[in-house]
């Protein structure tokens, strides 16, 4: 029976060690985890104990995914517009964790959500600096956060959205929220739109928030459309996911895959998982 105990303990040496080495390799891998968050928006960046958060979902229950994906604190939490299926958890995630700095694309919230994410913000003395925008650093991941290609008179808020673009080694991800035709057209007469490995489909993959120079501008490996199961306005389109599919791109639907998970290591080499819907 004594003998055993030693090889027991030898054991669970060796499952400590073993996951030490594990945790020590996850915390040098960049992760962008597009939520299951239904008809709606947020994605993390994490890199270790680092993230940034792109959008937050309709409401509080934010709060819940966050806190399950182990966040304890915020670089910067980015707005892309002004719609609740982007912000309208933003006042919670304020209210709830330390943030570096919020960025909007400063036009007044046009609902209570945004608002108070603002006042918020001011309350806690949160930064919230004016374009240009500093490049955020995760490690040695950056993120380049750039405002709308057109006039502030545009009347249309989804095209306002911001644009993020997320680099590691030789990775880049383009994500540019409910961003349509005339904002897609505008930031490739600026010729500053790169090739990049992964496009988060605008505007939940509708038909009309990708254009043809887009995809041939962007030439992306994997496209993730963040979309609720059977919402009510057809998204993503049947145009969309055809254009979407050419050259044999793969697709990734959170109503369907679930959170999408890409994990980059530093040289940029990338791997992808899913965890399948949440049941709703």
């Amino acid at each position: 029976m004594r003998r055993g105990r030693p090889l027991a303990l030898l054991a669970a040496l060796l499952l400590l060690a073993t996951t030490a080495v594990a945790q020590q390799r996850d915390s040098t891998s960049l992760e962008l985890k597009f939520l299951d968050v239904g008809q709606a928006d947020a994605i993390l960046i994490q890199l270790g104990r680092n993230a940034v958060l792109v959008d937050a979902s309709r409401g509080d229950d934010i709060v819940q995914y966050l806190e399950e994906e182990g966040v304890d604190s915020l670089v910067a939490a980015i707005a892309s517009h002004n719609h609740d299926d982007h912000l309208g958890g933003m006042d919670a995630v304020l209210d709830s964790w330390p943030v570096g700095m919020y960025l909007t694309n400063g036009r007044v919230p046009g609902t209570e959500n945004g608002s108070r994410a603002l006042a918020l913000a001011r309350e806690r003395g949160v930064p919230t600096p004016q374009v240009p925008w500093p490049v955020i650093q995760l490690g040695d991941a950056r993120i380049s956060v750039f405002p709308s290609s057109l006039p502030a008179t545009e009347p249309d808020e989804n095209n306002y959205s911001l644009g993020v673009l997320v680099e590691r080694g030789r990775f880049k991800a383009l994500m540019t929220g409910d961003s349509q035709e005339n904002e897609l057209a505008g930031w490739l007469r600026t010729r500053k739109i790169p090739d990049v490995d992964l496009l988060k489909a605008a505007h939940h993959g509708a038909d009309n928030g990708v254009i043809p120079g887009w995809l041939h501008a962007t030439q992306p490996e994997i496209v993730v459309i963040s979309v609720g199961k059977d919402n009510p306005y057809g998204h993503p389109g049947r145009w969309a996911l055809r254009f979407y599919a050419t050259h044999n791109r793969r697709i990734l639907r959170t109503d369907q895959d679930g959170t999408v998970v890409v994990t980059v290591d530093p040289s940029g080499a990338y791997r992808i998982a899913t965890r399948g819907p949440i049941p709703r």
